[in-house]
């Protein structure tokens, strides 16, 4: 399924440029590169695209460094995770409200050494970086460099999710690993008149134990959002 026309008529005109120089660089390197998670959802819901989540089945960090060099900028590595921020130029931010800067995730499976903790991260491919994700309808990845821009992957059923309006998990131990999940399925729900699948749900009890485990600063995240 190709839904290039999509992003054309729903993204405003600065965003566009902006997303072609980034697909652009891309294409120049050969690298794989997707929008996953809000940017596939809310276009495929006909919402307004906020979410910029780039995932570069490669290294992030110096496809991030080369776009700075050839727009200006600057970039925040954060190497632990694979992953950068840039923070755009003044001539990129599409108006006072736009974004200012763009995340790029290196493509990457993660595994946590106990309930709450923090992941740990190995590059890997984008079928991993999808099965790492909360949810399924955030499991939708949209390819964007060269001539398969456009081409929607859905390799976990979050377009079905979406059409019946479900928030499901992608595995049992979804909430366990971390509790934050719990917050954004409420989130979801009441965001987009979604409810959260049966099974998902039975899984809700015996994971909010673990919600004292996480940090004041990631708990505060969750509820201010």
């Amino acid at each position: 399924m190709n839904i290039s026309s999509r992003i054309e008529a729903t993204l405003l005109v600065q965003r566009r440029d902006l997303l072609r120089q980034v697909t652009e660089e891309a294409t120049a390197r050969r690298l794989p590169l997707y929008a996953v998670g809000g940017f596939a959802r809310d276009l495929l819901l006909g919402r307004r695209v906020r979410d910029f989540d780039l995932v570069v089945e490669g290294d992030a960090i110096p496809f991030a460094r080369a776009l700075s060099r050839a727009h200006g900028g600057r970039v925040t590595a954060h190497t632990k995770f694979h992953t950068a921020t840039w923070f755009l130029p003044p001539n990129l931010v599409s108006d006072a409200r736009g974004a200012e800067a763009l995340d790029f995730i290196s493509a990457r499976s993660e595994t946590y050494a106990h309930p709450a903790a923090l992941p740990t991260v190995k590059l890997g491919t984008i079928a991993d970086d999808l099965r790492r994700r909360d949810f399924s309808i955030n499991a939708l990845a949209v390819r964007l460099d060269g001539e398969q821009f456009g081409e929607l992957r859905d390799d976990l059923g979050g377009m079905t999710d979406l059409e019946r309006g479900l928030i499901r998990v992608l595995h049992p131990n979804s909430f366990v690993d971390d509790p934050t999940r719990l917050f954004r399925a409420v989130r979801y729900a009441e965001r987009y008149g979604f409810k959260v699948e049966p099974e998902t749900e039975a899984l809700i009890p015996t994971a909010l134990v673990y919600v004292d485990k996480l940090s004041p600063e990631r708990l505060r995240h969750e509820l201010d959002l």
